[in-house]
């Protein structure tokens, strides 16, 4: 099957979900020729990081780096030629330029949330320019990466009529038990990834962990990525009386599995997930987590987690306190956690997304 993954989320995005799923979808194809998917070149110029520096998969897609985001997108926005060989074309993004082209392609859309549609208030710039609802329109399948996206979707739009599959993501293999320590970890912490804002619910963690620190004073709380703390967190912060409790690091993803693996537990309080790629890679390192009950999460953590009611700042508290005081109970969720990530591999998510193109021929 010759497919096509167009470069619009490789030219916006050096990191993040999106991209890193069809980075490894490219990269699994490659190494397992059997699943019968070739892949065609890019032949465009992207900011990626994950495509770019991987040599042997930069140099098969042909992808090189742009001078800046902006060149890069504008680049693909006159790009006039669209590979009319392909027989798939899966396309990564929403953006209308990604509709042209591709001439007798079957067209696969993968959608990973319908946060923009269901919390309006959410929404980016970039959420304003893309045509969401045409490409699921448009589609000869669509994928959607868990059960709970799936429901959304023909909640927001039930008169959907291409069929629809569940994919699940993967987790990359670094994420295991028993990665050492890195020296600038706090000595004992607790970990939260990610960005913090709107239903991401950073506050509420800031808020439990207020309590939290009452019976353990001695534990820090260490954000990940997200950017730099804002103006209204560290206002928070300072009327919670935990300012000097909380730390912020930026990792690059070789730490990110020592970080997951030497936490106390980590916390993942979101709201609104279309997957929830951190539950997964904490549960894979053997960490205790705490996730929110709230749309995909307790499809990813399963029996594995520990969970609390999404906004409930005191039932989080409880949880965590519970957590920390209980060794046993810490084992037993760290036991289960390395299982339950155990079902979720990206090779099984390049599997089943070849079984989706074969279908789709059909």
């Amino acid at each position: 099957m010759r497919v096509a993954l167009d470069e619009q989320i490789f030219t916006i995005q050096e990191y993040g979900g999106i991209s890193r799923l069809f980075f490894e979808l490219a990269r699994q194809f490659e190494r397992h020729p059997e699943l019968g998917v070739e892949v065609l070149p890019l032949a465009s110029e992207i900011i990626n990081r994950y495509v770019l520096e991987d040599r042997f998969l930069a140099e098969k897609l042909q992808a090189h780096q742009a001078q800046g985001k902006y060149r890069a997108l504008a680049k693909y926005l006159v790009r006039r030629n669209r590979r009319a060989n392909a027989e798939i074309v899966h396309n990564t993004f929403y953006l209308p330029h990604g509709l042209l082209g591709y001439s007798g392609s079957q067209r696969v859309v993968t959608v990973h949330d319908m946060i923009p549609e269901m919390l309006p208030k959410t929404r980016r710039r970039l959420d304003m320019l893309t045509l969401k609802r045409k490409y699921i329109r448009d589609a000869d399948h669509i994928i959607c990466v868990s059960a709970a996206t799936r429901g959304d979707l023909l909640r927001i739009y039930p008169d959907t009529q291409a069929p629809i599959s569940i994919v699940h993501h993967g987790v990359d293999p670094i994420f295991t038990p028993g990665v050492p320590r890195w020296s600038d970890l706090p000595e004992k912490y607790i970990l939260f990834v990610g960005n913090r804002g709107q239903y991401k619910d950073a506050q509420v963690l800031l808020k439990a962990f207020a309590q939290f620190t009452l019976e353990f004073p001695e534990t820090t709380l260490l954000f990940v990525g997200g950017g730099s703390l804002s103006a209204n967190e560290k206002s928070l912060m300072h009327s919670l009386n935990i300012a000097s409790k909380v730390q912020h690091r930026v990792l690059p993803d070789a730490e990110m599995s020592s970080a997951y693996g030497n936490a106390l537990f980590t916390v993942f309080p979101s709201r609104f997930e279309g997957f929830g790629l951190p539950a997964l890679e904490s549960m894979a390192s053997g960490t205790p987590t705490i996730l929110a009950n709230a749309t995909s999460l307790p499809e990813v953590g399963g029996e594995a987690a520990a969970y609390f009611t999404p906004g409930d700042s005191k039932e989080l508290s409880q949880v965590m306190v519970g957590l920390a005081s209980d060794p046993v109970l810490q084992a037993q969720l760290s036991e289960r956690g390395i299982a339950q990530a155990a079902k979720f591999s990206w090779e099984r998510c390049a599997k089943e997304t070849a079984n989706v193109y074969q279908e789709t021929l059909q």
